[in-house]
């Protein structure tokens, strides 16, 4: 198996874009189609999904719809404000909204007490708040949520990677999710070879989210 560097992944995520054609938006869609294929491994009938900056943020809500769509209560709470969001993710945020899911707005503050609730009803977690590209300690409210989902005990799937984990390195950037899953995207990362990971990501599944040339259907663990 091949391990990678996030700058790796991220020109091979280029190369499909630029060189062989494929929109981004698919390669999101199919991202968070497979977490949520995963996903409906567990007995499920309330998720709760985090979604946070970014393109991770982007395949937690296309995860997210695909669950509602299969008749499974679904809560999002995000935590960019969608002005800021890249295309694609706001292309999916909006999405959500038109279907009728009401994503809860944790932007500029976090309603501590509907997280904390739909957290208790939840038989999933699915932590879609940082992906590879994580560069910095994480900190403030969402460190907070960190904290409140491990002490939760709770079921967690991790999109591509346990949030708060650096990609090349395992190191914990201040706080990370311990993930009982975790659903790596294309191929999995360097990071996950270090000891300091192994406790964070739970078992490890690759997958396959149309990279022309990688095959990835593998369960590590």
């Amino acid at each position: 198996m091949r391990y990678v560097t996030s700058e790796t992944m991220r020109c091979l995520d280029e190369r499909a874009i630029k060189k062989y054609g494929i929109p981004s938006i698919l390669l999101m869609e199919n991202a968070g189609s497979a977490c949520a294929r995963e996903a409906r491994k567990f007995q499920l009938r309330n998720v709760l999904v985090l979604s946070g900056k970014g393109n991770n943020g982007g395949d937690g809500f296309v995860a997210a719809r695909h669950l509602h769509s299969q008749g499974i209560s679904v809560s999002v709470f995000f935590f960019q404000h969608p002005n800021k969001m890249k295309a694609d993710p706001r292309v999916n945020f909006k999405i959500l909204k038109n279907i009728g899911l009401r994503p809860v707005d944790c932007s500029r503050s976090v309603n501590w007490d509907l997280l904390r609730t739909q957290l208790r009803r939840s038989d999933l977690v699915i932590d879609a708040l940082f992906g590879t590209g994580l560069s910095k300690p994480v900190d403030g409210p969402i460190s907070e949520v960190i904290e409140l989902v491990n002490a939760s005990k709770k079921r967690v799937l991790s999109v591509d990677i346990p949030s708060g984990l650096n990609a090349d390195t395992g190191e914990v950037m201040g706080a990370a999710i311990k993930a009982g899953v975790t659903v790596t995207l294309g191929l999995p990362k360097k990071g996950f070879l270090a000891e300091c990971a192994k406790p964070y990501l739970g078992r490890v599944v690759v997958a396959d989210i149309s990279h022309p040339c990688l095959s990835a259907r593998t369960a590590l663990h």
